[in-house]
């Protein structure tokens, strides 16, 4: 079982602090010798017990929200506490918990979106409790980029009491929301005495807190427990993207997750606590540091996790860079890409994993060497490894130190033309019964002549008999800015119902219904389902959801449930399709063009299932859902064409329950990293290349066969197969 609290050795070592740190205050907690505290050091005022009132009258204002710190996308914020009345002090100086609180609730009362906290210093004394579909966003300033100032935007300052359990702390995570653009720091928290905390970003799992959760763009000046999820409730597709920190007993967390948790750029360091350098911080003493953290942390521990994708990793000064442990419901099923671990007493010790498949790991550094005392095989490609690899069967560790992945390189910091910032709140029907389009392209076409910018269509569910065309430079943009789908306890956000495209004359190459017509246009934040086109239907034909026509093409953070055909781009290049949620039924994505990236997205038939807005609640069960994947998309479904294209990036993204997963028609240099798929049909082949050439690392399968060969040239790296983890990396021509 796993342990609730930190091993006994550091207990006894905390247990002299507990006295004279634990619920004191500021004065008393860091009442250390002068001669002990780092360079710099200055008394903060702890501000808990004092609030302000609050005049908000809980009404949401959509607007564009001027940041300090470049983003690749437009804020759109519904609510800004600091401006609209809450209870919030960007000073530090009063306790901020419950403003902060009564804006997500009010966010999520007016039908989800993002609230806003400028650039400041916001106390907080509890946990604060994300509601799904609503997004804490702030104002971040990266303290690894180029020309960083020691402002770090917005700042949490975390004067909790000291607790030892493996729970939320900070921050609560809600379904299809999340926190982005903040720092986080623990004033209470000395180098002198080191007191335990539970997770700053915790996800629970179960109903209140099961699926998609997001984490970006996160500092954590000297966390005790960074991320983590509920070892005994599982969840999915956790995101976490580019958060970074000094954890001082574990980073990362995995466990329990039913599907597809997405990690990249994480970095476990101490350099952030050791320059620490905000009005309201203290810096660290680095050989103190230092040598704690090479003792006690542990920066990545993963359970029973499904098909993971763990990529642009920086671990350092740790005891342990990797732990894969034994989990509660199954075990480790996931990959690594682009991991450096360096400087660190133990790289990687796995002491279980699912045996049937085997760990993968590509393209990486790891000091400190690795363990495996599991009954599963490491692979191992183009890895560099400084100290021992240590197998109880030699058998279990597979390398291939013949490949060369220097030059198959990842963007992960690829992103979308950004529009122009101006911002149009679409003033259009909500409900069931009134046709939405009309007035939607109105508004659409009103921006265009603005020369572009964001059409904002508010949390609420709408109806479309009739088709709609995005312009030039144009963003139809709903309530989320993060990646979201329905769930089957609560619909809110920005919900279209289409009725457009699937009657009994509709046709695959008829209009679309969202046509992204102009250069740079683009969907995000929006879900879009299929009422009257249920899998056992006798006609389920649709036209394509949304089809691009011009170059920059985008959509992101999106959902579509119950179409026959989801996003086709062959005609554009440098498209870009990132955190898309699909459930269709003949084919989710075509692509084309040169450039293109397709990263974070997932076709699951349990996405029919798993609704609760009007008409789609209880729309399919358990029952249906099963037989659609078993004899329908199994049979019918082609996840992914890639057609007469060029540099086409695949990335983190994964099928459940499709026919082929990609198909790739005389296209040059595809390439595909940490792809996967689950339960496809037994005579279907997970790649089929029909001219060009496809270059997969990590490509992780279930079912069917690995891949067919018609004309063209392959390189596979790295294979996990469901009991078939032996295989090895083919590489051929025909």
């Amino acid at each position: 079982m796993k342990k609730v609290m930190v091993s006994l050795l550091l207990m006894c070592v905390m247990a002299c602090c507990f006295t004279a740190c634990k619920g004191a205050d500021s004065e008393q907690t860091n009442a250390n010798k002068e001669e002990d505290k780092a360079p710099g050091y200055k008394e903060l005022t702890d501000p808990r017990g004092k609030t302000l009132e609050s005049t908000a009258t809980g009404e949401s204002e959509p607007q564009i929200v001027d940041t300090l710190y470049e983003t690749h996308d437009v804020v759109v914020a519904d609510i800004i506490p600091t401006e609209m009345g809450y209870a919030v002090d960007p000073t530090g100086m009063t306790d901020s918990t419950a403003g902060i609180q009564a804006a997500l609730d009010d966010c999520a009362t007016n039908g989800g979106g993002t609230v806003f906290l400028p650039a400041g210093n916001y106390a907080i004394s509890e946990t604060i409790r994300m509601p799904a579909f609503v997004t804490l966003r702030g104002d971040y300033n990266d303290p690894d980029e180029e020309g960083f100032d020691g402002n770090y935007g917005t700042i949490i300052s975390v004067w909790m009491e000291s607790e030892d359990f493996d729970c939320e702390g900070a921050f609560l995570l809600g379904e299809s929301g999340g926190v982005i653009g903040m720092t986080v720091y623990y004033p209470l928290q000395t180098i002198e005495c080191i007191m335990p905390y539970p997770y700053t970003f915790y996800l629970s799992g179960g109903d209140d807190g099961y699926s998609l959760p997001t984490v970006s763009n996160v500092t954590i000046i000297n966390g005790y427990r960074g991320i983590g999820t509920n070892y005994y409730l599982s969840h999915d597709r956790l995101q976490v993207s580019n958060v970074k920190g000094t954890f001082l007993y574990r980073g990362l967390d995995l466990n329990n997750a039913a599907d597809l948790d997405v990690v990249q750029k994480f970095t476990a360091s101490n350099k952030y606590w050791k320059e620490a350098a905000a009005e309201c911080m203290n810096a660290t003493q680095g050989d103190l540091l230092d040598a704690y953290t090479k003792k006690n942390t542990t920066a990545i521990e993963c359970g029973d996790v499904e098909w993971d994708s763990i990529c642009d990793i920086l671990i350092e000064d740790c005891a342990m860079g990797v732990h894969v442990m034994e989990g509660v419901r199954a075990d480790f099923a996931g990959f690594f890409y682009d991991m450096t671990i360096r400087n660190c007493a133990q790289g990687m010790v796995v002491d279980s994993m699912d045996e049937r498949w085997g760990l993968a790991v590509a393209k990486s550094h790891i000091e400190g060497g690795i363990i495996n005392r599991s009954k599963g095989v490491i692979k191992l490609c183009d890895v560099e490894v400084d100290g021992e690899i240590e197998s109880t069967d030699a058998t279990k560790i597979m390398i291939d130190d013949e490949a060369d992945l220097s030059n198959l390189i990842v963007d992960y910091n690829a992103s979308y033309k950004k529009p122009a910032e101006r911002l149009l709140v679409a003033d259009i029907p909500d409900g069931l019964f009134t046709d939405a389009g009309p007035e939607l392209q109105k508004a659409l076409d009103e921006m265009a002549t603005q020369g572009g910018g964001v059409v904002y269509v508010p949390g609420s569910v709408y109806r479309f008999r009739s088709p709609v065309t995005v312009p030039a430079g144009v963003e139809l943009r709903g309530t989320s800015p993060v990646a979201t789908r329905d769930s089957i306890t609560q619909c809110n956000g920005t919900l279209f119902l289409c009725y457009y495209g699937d009657d009994d004359t509709s046709d695959v190459d008829d209009q679309a219904f969202i046509t992204l017509a102009g250069e740079n246009a683009g969907v995000n934040g929006i879900r879009i389902a299929y009422p009257e086109n249920h899998p056992k239907n006798e006609n389920i034909n649709t036209t394509y959801t949304i089809r691009g026509t011009a170059s920059g093409v985008y959509v992101v953070n999106s959902e579509i449930i119950g179409s026959a055909y989801g996003v086709d781009v062959t005609e554009c290049d440098n498209h870009y399709l990132d955190s898309i949620t699909t459930s269709c039924y003949y084919n989710t994505y075509r692509l084309g063009g040169e450039n293109g990236v397709i990263s974070r997205c997932n076709n699951n038939i349990n996405v029919l299932q798993r609704t609760s807005g009007p008409e789609m609640k209880g729309w399919v069960n358990g029952e249906e859902m099963s037989w659609a994947y078993k004899e329908l998309t199994r049979e019918t479904c082609n996840f992914i064409i890639v057609e007469n294209a060029t540099n086409q990036m695949v990335y983190a993204t994964f099928a459940y329950g499709t026919s082929n997963c990609l198909t790739n028609i005389n296209s040059q240099n595809t390439r595909c990293i940490n792809f996967g798929n689950d339960s496809i049909g037994n005579t279907a082949a997970q790649f089929v290349i029909d001219g060009g050439s496809v270059i997969a690392v990590n490509p992780q399968r279930c079912r069917g066969y690995s891949y067919d060969l018609i004309k063209g040239d392959m390189a596979l790296y790295n294979r996990t197969t469901i009991n078939e983890a032996g295989e090895k990396t083919v590489i051929k021509s025909e």
